[in-house]
């Protein structure tokens, strides 16, 4: 039988758990930027937050909530970042537009990280209610970003934008991958430079694919029939409603 880590101390009024779950969250966040999401476990998660294994899910369902609470957090933090910016900058070219969501998306590792876990592996192993809350927070994300790219950019559709950040974050989320291999993919890239064009630079090949988008979209409507803007792609975690409803665009 285990026992607590030292000094660990029961929370039991209602602040005291809100600081438990915080100190959790927190040490999921370190871990993950040490070690990658998919290499953590919630038995460390646990130790580095000084709270014992068997009292996480007090807090938590597992480590996946953890996790894709994380991600909303990531979200809304990009969000926040991203339309600063573009509103401090007024009307942008398409490629200083580019530029700047591939420069904040580089700037937040984990949420990097996080883009290709969510879809695969986080938002399966959780509750409806967990998975629900986080892509409202994720969409409301998504519509933040959508409405500040268009101020940017005014010959952006809703649809245009909604599509730049479906394609956008789902690259992130596998260029992130190839760029921070593991140790035996780093050796096979070592001793095989045919394949190193693989790991190639995250945030140059980001800001050429992002520029390629932001140019292509409303050329693409140029040439393209009308079409519905509510029929756009997912964005990973964020562009449809949990019940597989399209995301709502009002």
């Amino acid at each position: 039988m285990s026992t607590p880590p030292t000094g660990f101390r029961r929370a039991r009024t209602p602040e005291n758990k809100q600081v438990r779950a915080h100190a959790l969250i927190d040490a999921a966040r370190t871990l993950a930027l040490r070690e990658g999401v998919r290499g953590v476990t919630l038995n460390e998660i646990a130790a580095t937050a000084g709270v014992h294994a068997s009292a996480v899910r007090r807090y938590f369902e597992s480590r996946e909530e953890i996790y894709l609470r994380l991600a909303a957090t990531e979200w809304d933090g990009w969000a926040t970042t991203v339309e600063g910016e573009l509103d401090r900058a007024g009307t942008l070219s398409a490629r200083d537009l580019a530029a700047v969501l591939a420069r904040t998306l580089a700037d937040r590792p984990l949420f990097c990280d996080l883009l290709a876990h969510a879809p695969l592996s986080l938002e399966r192993s959780v509750s409806a209610e967990s998975v629900r809350a986080y892509k409202l927070r994720a969409l409301d994300a998504v519509e933040s970003v959508v409405a500040a790219l268009r101020r940017a950019l005014p010959e952006l559709s809703e649809r245009d934008g909604v599509d730049l950040i479906a394609a956008l974050t789902s690259m992130v989320g596998t260029l992130w991958q190839i760029a921070n291999p593991s140790q035996t993919m780093a050796l096979v890239y070592a001793e095989d430079p045919r394949l190193a064009h693989s790991a190639a630079d995250f945030l140059p090949r980001l800001t050429r694919l992002a520029e390629a988008l932001v140019l292509g979209l409303p050329a693409a409507d140029a040439h393209a029939p009308d079409a519905d803007a509510t029929d756009a792609p997912d964005t990973p975690g964020a562009a449809d409603a949990p019940d597989g409803r399209p995301a709502r665009h009002e």
